[in-house]
């Protein structure tokens, strides 16, 4: 036997192997290390093992449970995984196999809910999957921290596989013993999986989605679709797209849900309509996609795309209380609040008991107070003493200098104090990193030229964007944060 020696958190392979039997002698033993097979990382004297941490592995080692172990065996010899199934094949319909020929059999840990999984389905599974008792698997989506996304009856997996997951509910759990003949054969597949071996598998399914008629579609022409399908063939399709949209979501990943959510939209929006009772249908699933399209979009915290979806919503559904909720807390992030104030204000109306539009409402109510505290402050500092005067100014976004008119009288001259210059810094710095809007409106005060370039002067050294808006006398400028990209959609 090979051991190795811990000392200080390293970990050094023996050079060769040693009797277990003289480590307990009183003489000692000697104890020579393998220099040469030592792998230590570029940046640091920590041995790269490159497998599980310790106690994860062996959590996941696969030992026979009490209600597993068989101790009735008459005194006949049996090796664990014969005990295990016979123990297995002795639970009432646990042969899941078609021809019943004891190949794959079943134990179901822990019962699921609602329909069992359908053939062709896209599932989501997580599983531990062993070659042998008492010993760690040979393949874990568990250990790797991720779950595997399985397309059924396209032979992507072994049959066993399939047939455990073709007898599964949605989060059920089970366990299942799985013949060589229905797993990996008689070759088996060496290193890790050995000649003619029994499989155990320890399998959730985690979500499932029906794909059934969604490839025909994919497959068709506009012009096909147009004339060979009902809307009972697309909402197929769109139920696949929502639905891995909503396994996404469930994870955070909200731009590949907003991907999903999208190609939904698409089908929906390129379908003809035939009559009144597909259009109720229609109109009902249209609605569903726009409102998760505009959630994933205010997550993301692209608040124009999140309002063009509500507004959306809203053409066909003036009374829907997300949308109104939804459109405020987003053009609260752009910094609209009046208008922010009016779409709050509809959601309550609709439904005053709903405790997250209050606090939408609350936190709205605090960001107009310190909008309005800064305005106030901006005034009181506008007219300190200045730090220059200028009869010309320099053009933020061309670099060029302007004349400016000779001004009427003294009271007239632009000036920017060193109290304006700090409040400004000041009031940037708290929106670049506290805020969760991703714009800050402009003061609704009277400025001169000379204020406007300090502000986006230094918005520009903080590292904040800006952006024109409007032409003549419309235009604006805005101060947003250059992490969001910027959206157009509002």
């Amino acid at each position: 036997m090979v051991l190795k020696i811990k000392c200080n958190d390293f970990i050094t392979p023996l050079k060769s192997a040693v009797d277990l039997l003289k480590l307990g002698c009183q003489k000692g033993v000697e104890f020579e290390l393998d220099n040469e097979n030592l792998c230590l990382n570029d940046n640091s004297n920590v041995i790269d093992y490159g497998s599980y941490d310790k106690n994860q592995l062996s959590s996941n080692i696969c030992f026979m449970s009490d209600d597993e172990d068989d101790s009735s065996d008459d005194g006949e010899y049996m090796t664990e995984m014969e005990r295990l199934y016979r123990k297995m094949k002795r639970i009432k319909n646990s042969d899941i196999t078609p021809e019943q020929d004891g190949g794959v059999l079943k134990q179901m840990k822990k019962p699921g809910f609602g329909k069992t999984v359908p053939e062709k389905a896209l599932v989501q599974i997580h599983y531990n999957a062993y070659s042998e008792i008492g010993q760690p698997p040979y393949d874990s989506t568990r250990m790797r921290g991720e779950p595997m996304k399985l397309r059924l009856g396209q032979g992507a997996s072994i049959l066993g596989l399939e047939l455990a997951i073709l007898s599964m509910a949605k989060h059920e759990i089970s366990r299942f013993l799985i013949h060589y003949s229905y797993g990996y054969g008689e070759m088996g597949c060496p290193p890790r999986i050995p000649p003619k071996a029994t499989l155990i598998i320890d399998l959730e399914v985690m979500s499932f989605t029906e794909q059934d008629g969604v490839d025909d579609y994919y497959d068709l022409t506009p012009e096909e679709r147009r004339a060979k399908l009902k809307y009972v063939d697309i909402e197929k399709v769109v139920n696949v797209e929502t639905a891995e949209g909503k396994q996404y979501f469930d994870s955070k990943n909200y731009q590949k849900a907003s991907y999903k959510y999208s190609r939904a939209q698409n089908i929906l929006e390129e379908y003809h309509l035939k009559n009144d009772e597909e259009e109720k249908l229609w109109t009902k699933q249209l609605l569903k996609v726009y409102t998760n399209s505009a959630i994933c979009h205010h997550n993301l915290k692209q608040f124009g795309r999140t309002i063009h979806f509500c507004n959306e919503i809203l053409k066909k559904d003036k009374n829907n209380v997300k949308a109104h909720y939804f459109k405020g807390k987003a053009l609260h992030g752009i910094g609209n609040f009046l208008e922010a104030k009016n779409s709050l204000k509809l959601a309550r109306n609709l439904d005053p008991s709903n405790t997250a539009i209050s606090s939408a409402l609350q936190s709205l109510a605090k960001s107009m107070k310190e909008q309005e505290l800064f305005e106030k402050n901006m005034c009181q500092k506008m007219f300190s003493k200045p730090i220059y005067n200028a009869k010309s100014d320099t053009d933020v976004f061309s670099g060029t200098e302007k004349k400016e008119e000779t001004p009427k009288d003294e009271g007239d001259q632009q000036t920017c104090s060193e109290d304006f210059r700090n409040l400004v810094e000041e009031q940037l710095q708290k929106f670049q990193k506290e805020s969760d809007m991703t714009e800050m409106p402009f003061p609704c005060i009277q400025m001169n030229n000379l204020e406007i370039a300090c502000i986006l002067e230094t918005a520009d050294k903080l590292g904040l964007g800006i952006r024109k808006r409007g032409t003549g006398s419309q235009l604006r400028y805005e101060v947003h944060k250059k992490c969001i990209q910027p959206d157009e959609a509002k």
